[in-house]
Order: structure tokens, then C-alpha cells, then sequence
């Protein structure tokens, strides 16, 4: 059994820290390892919600420390500061076998705190890459070199790794002096279980085809391409409507529709509860992922194919990310579009074909299997289990 400090920047409250998060340190605790999560938490949670949480992770034998998370650059700051100050702090009374550092953040907080116990450095992707790519930072600036050093002394000095996707770990090694330790590649992933709901096509209320857009609609992600393959759909006289699915992002989604051709009836912005997810998605046909690629962002990990699959959903998807490309050519679930072809004119036949895709026999089945065999959370929990227990036979030895 180790003794491992956990440190995420995502809150546990967040979806992602309830779908990505809390279901791995469960698995993890059940294995017998001893587990403390830090994790920043919006100051906008309640005291119900925090303690609902705290009543879960007791019941599985994790301890939480919270760090509060505001917005702006002075509190950005304070974050920094506080995160530096509380992990030193908990890694001397605590003293763990190995400090968990979920993503970029962590293990630059990790490294200013100048503790000295192992890390296993959870790198996922490569974020500061994709800082550049949408201009959060400049390469020329001090505050990227001093980042780049820091995530870099983060994977030098790792004791264990971990990457979404195979092509990331050929890019981890192509860009970073990788050290000889234990390196796992665990995908993002779904708990089907979660997804029982079986589709009932022939109680649909309308004969329309349903897409759905789940989750985040900021660059890199392309609300405008999704409302531009519906738009070429209705006038080749398909059909069809579409929802996002989205808490923050409704006045970007609303500016992309209004500059298509597509009736406001057409397209919804809907939010729900994390929990609720399941029993959505179970209503569309078929869900849509728009995700700009570049050197980086190509071996990414988008967490809706999980989600979308579990629920027997085909997807639809921009090209360019490499997992999805892969399964594109692979299966039957799959289906990409170029950019321009978007933005462009839909080859002859192009429509016919994506409704065939949709309704093709058996494949909501073929997709919640895929999902099953390729994104079962239980998959990547064991990943996590195997990769501690790693970590503890070199602390043994």
C-alpha cells in the first residue's frame, strides 16, 4: 500500500473532476492505497454541495483539502502562492510515498514548492503547447520560458507518467528528455454503466435527426463548423436540428448561429447536472465533436467520444485529431470532415451519405460496444491501479 497526496486543478465539483476524477481515486482507494486530494474549488459551490462530496470521499476512505479558486489575474496569483505554501506544507506533515500531479498546474506548483518527494507526473496533454496555440502565452515571453522549464523538470524528474493517447506518448518522447519510469497510457474515458438507456427510434416525436454539441464551445473548440455541417444539411433538404449542451459559452454559441442561415428554432442551448447526462444523450442521434487540431492538440483525448459512444451515439468530427482519425478508419462509428469541406461545398451525394451513416442497421449497438471495449472507465481505473502498484515496488526497492 502507498500513501499518495493527489493534486488536481480542476475541482472535484466540477463534471470533469466528477467523471475523471473522483471515479479513478475511488478505484484507487479500493486497491488499498492511501489517498489526500487538493483540488481547487470554485468559490461559487455550496456548503451542500461541498459536503455531499465530502460524505462521498469519506465513504471511500479519501481525505480532501480544498484550495479556493477565483477568477483573475490577482487571484491566479494568490492561487499560485497558496497552492505552493499548502503542498510543501501537506508533504511535510503528511509525508507521502509520492505526490499524484494531475496535469500542467500541479506540476508547476509541485516544482516552486521544492518539495522532494517522487512525483508521478499525470501529463495528459500537452497544455502548455496548447497555450500557445490559442495565444494565452507568447514564446518569447519570460513567462513561458519559465514554465517550459518547469514542466520540463517535471518530466525529467518524474517516478511514473501518464498520456491520453499513443501518439502522445510518441510526441512526449519527441519533445521531452523522458526518464526510464513506469508509462501508462490511459485515454479518457466513459462509465458505461452510467449509460443503460436504451434509444427508442420509433417513439421519436419528430422524424427530424437530433445532433448534440456536449461541453465546452470556446476555441479550440468549433461551435461555428457544427452549425455550418447542420446548415449544409437542411439545404440539401435533410431534416435535422441541433442542441449544445453548455453552461458558459452561450453568447459565443448564439453569435456563431447568428452568422448562418439557420432558423433560431433550429438550434437550443440547454445546461444539465453531470448526473443527467446519460438520460440525454440517450435522446439525440447523433453527437458532434469540433476540436481544432495543431502539432499539439492533435493527440488529445476529447471526453464526449466516450459519452457519446456509451449512449450508441455515431459521432461526427472535425479530422485532425489522431485517436479519432484512427477510429474513423476502423470502425463503422466513426465519421470525419475537413474544415473546408465545411466551409466549403458539400461533394454530391456528401448529405445522402452522413444520413446513412446515422441510421446504418445495428449501430447504435456497434457504438455503446466500442465504448465498452475502448472507453470503459473500468479499463482505465486498472490502468491506475497497475501504474501505483508500479510505483510502490520502486519505492521499495
Amino acid at each position: 500500500m502507498v500513501k499518495a497526496l493527489y493534486f488536481s486543478y480542476d475541482g472535484l465539483l466540477d463534471p470533469l473532476g466528477q467523471s475523471q476524477i473522483v471515479p479513478y481515486v475511488s478505484a484507487i482507494s479500493a486497491a488499498g492505497h492511501s489517498l489526500t486530494i487538493v483540488s481547487y474549488e470554485k468559490v461559487e459551490r455550496t456548503r451542500e454541495q461541498i459536503k455531499l462530496m465530502e460524505i462521498k470521499l469519506q465513504k471511500i476512505g479519501v481525505n480532501w483539502v480544498r484550495l479556493e479558486f477565483r477568477s483573475g489575474k490577482f487571484w491566479a496569483l494568490k492561487r499560485l502562492i497558496s497552492g505552493m505554501i499548502l503542498i510543501r506544507k501537506l508533504c511535510s506533515n503528511i509525508q507521502p510515498d509520492f505526490m499524484h500531479l494531475r496535469g500542467l498546474v500541479p506540476a508547476v506548483i509541485f516544482q516552486l514548492s521544492r518539495s522532494t518527494v517522487p512525483s508521478l507526473y499525470d501529463f495528459r496533454g500537452f497544455a502548455l503547447g496548447e497555450w500557445l496555440d490559442i495565444g494565452k502565452v507568447t514564446q518569447s515571453s519570460l513567462l513561458y520560458r519559465v514554465l517550459n522549464q518547469l514542466d520540463r523538470k517535471a518530466v525529467n524528474s518524474a517516478s511514473g507518467l501518464v498520456v491520453l493517447e499513443e501518439s502522445a506518448k510518441r510526441l512526449l518522447k519527441e519533445t521531452y528528455d523522458v526518464p526510464d519510469v513506469p508509462l501508462k497510457v490511459i485515454r479518457t474515458c466513459t462509465d458505461v454503466k452510467r449509460y443503460t438507456k436504451q434509444k427508442d427510434m420509433h417513439n421519436k416525436k419528430s422524424s427530424a435527426l437530433r445532433f448534440v454539441f456536449l461541453g465546452g464551445a470556446k476555441f479550440p473548440y468549433r461551435p461555428d463548423l457544427a452549425l455550418m455541417l447542420i446548415a449544409k444539411l437542411i439545404e440539401h433538404g435533410v431534416d435535422c436540428n441541433i442542441d449544445f449542451i453548455n453552461k458558459g459559452d452561450r453568447s459565443i454559441i448564439e453569435k456563431a448561429t447568428d452568422l448562418t442561415s439557420i432558423s433560431k428554432a433550429k438550434v437550443r442551448i440547454l445546461s444539465c447536472e453531470h448526473s443527467e447526462i446519460p438520460d440525454i444523450l440517450a435522446t439525440y442521434d447523433c453527437g458532434i465533436v469540433m476540436v481544432e487540431t495543431s502539432h499539439w492538440r492533435r493527440v488529445c483525448s476529447p471526453t464526449k467520444m466516450g459519452e457519446y459512444l456509451a449512449s450508441g451515439l455515431p459521432v461526427i468530427s472535425l479530422e485532425g485529431i489522431d485517436a479519432i482519425d484512427e477510429l474513423s478508419e476502423r470502425t463503422e462509428c466513426v465519421a470525419t470532415f475537413s474544415s473546408e469541406e465545411l466551409l466549403g461545398h458539400f461533394q454530391e451525394g456528401r448529405a445522402q451519405k452522413i444520413l446513412s451513416f446515422i441510421k446504418s442497421i445495428g449501430i447504435n449497438q456497434k457504438c455503446q460496444t466500442l465504448a465498452k471495449n475502448e472507453f470503459d472507465l473500468e479499463m482505465a481505473s486498472n490502468l491506475y491501479v497497475e501504474l501505483y502498484s508500479e510505483m510502490e515496488a520502486q519505492i521499495l526497492q
